[in-house]
């Protein structure tokens, strides 16, 4: 969480000798643990588009972050072999769309304007048909709602929202709070996270880009598209630790309090945040154990770990102190 205001604990400095600076990482390295974020095009599924990634690249592994439906385009995040295991943090982050919905009877752009308010907030969904998760109804929260443009029967919005919430199904809840049918005619997801749409490449600039990596030894464009790990976790708040501490949770240990270097503001208890090392390396992804204010002063356990993604190796597992 870019944003978020940061604390020291104690302060420390980066060892020179272990680690690497995310970006400073190899394009070998990227390509084990990295990601893209893909400008989608209509018609293939998200699996499509990451496979096409794999077979393309020849990669062993790809996964995508959060799927889009065929018919829909924009901001795809794709995993590549080891950067799939960040899908969870990702796949579960906010999400904005623009859509562009046509009514069957036309309306007043000011009702339009105010009805879309309207779903400022909570609101019960059930997912549509088409969708694989269970047809149960569910509750999500939008965050931003906004009429870009009316003009006779068609309503061009934007909406920033809960992941899990469906455009699709407010259209057809627009439609009939307007008294009239609505049917959703183009969707395009402009953000998740914080990674916009002015971050996606297309599949052809990707592809492209690797090729000239492969075939003429020129990493320039590659380095362009291709994103370190970190980027995809930039929404979470982050708890930074010492270098003494790396190697500890690298092999599975839980954060104890002691351990931390810096934290961000505004942590509570139960979410989900990223530990990081004093180079902006992501050891791992846990869920926190106390809030931001018990994690400055206490000695406790102060996150468990959901899942770790560095490599043990890195740093050292004792730290000699000169």
């Amino acid at each position: 969480m870019e944003n978020a205001s940061w604390y020291t604990r104690e302060k420390a400095e980066p060892s020179e000798e272990y680690g690497t600076l995310p970006e400073k990482r190899s394009i070998e390295e990227l390509l084990q643990k990295g990601f893209f974020i893909v400008d989608k095009p209509f018609g293939p599924t998200s699996n499509q588009v990451s496979h096409w990634v794999k077979e393309e690249l020849d990669l062993k592994k790809t996964g995508h972050f959060g799927t889009l439906d065929p018919n829909a385009t924009g901001t795809l995040p794709v995993g590549l072999n080891q950067g799939t295991r960040v899908n969870n943090a990702l796949a579960q982050a906010d999400k904005e769309y623009v859509f562009l919905a046509e009514l069957e009877e036309e309306k007043p752009e000011e009702e339009i304007r105010e009805t879309l308010q309207e779903f400022k907030g909570a609101n019960k969904q059930t997912p549509p048909e088409k969708s694989a998760v269970k047809k149960e109804e569910r509750e999500r929260e939008v965050y931003e709602i906004e009429l870009l443009e009316a003009s006779e029967k068609e309503v061009l919005g934007r909406v920033k929202c809960e992941s899990g919430f469906y455009v699709r199904v407010l259209i057809k809840q627009l439609g009939e709070k307007l008294d009239t049918q609505a049917e959703m005619q183009e969707l395009r997801r402009t953000q998740q996270g914080q990674l916009a749409e002015k971050d996606a490449d297309t599949l052809q600039d990707i592809v492209d880009a690797y090729h000239f990596y492969t075939e003429e030894d020129d990493e320039q464009a590659l380095r362009e598209v291709l994103h370190p790990i970190e980027k995809a976790v930039n929404h979470l708040r982050k708890v930074v630790v010492k270098d003494s501490a790396v190697n500890a949770i690298a092999n599975g240990a839980d954060l104890g309090a002691a351990g931390i270097s810096q934290l961000q503001d505004g942590i509570e208890k139960g979410e989900q945040i990223a530990i990081m090392t004093l180079k902006g390396e992501l050891i791992a992804l846990a869920e926190a154990q106390m809030t931001s204010e018990q994690m400055y002063d206490s000695e406790e356990t102060a996150a468990t770990l959901n899942s770790v993604h560095m490599d043990p190796e890195t740093y050292p597992k004792r730290w000699k102190q000169e």
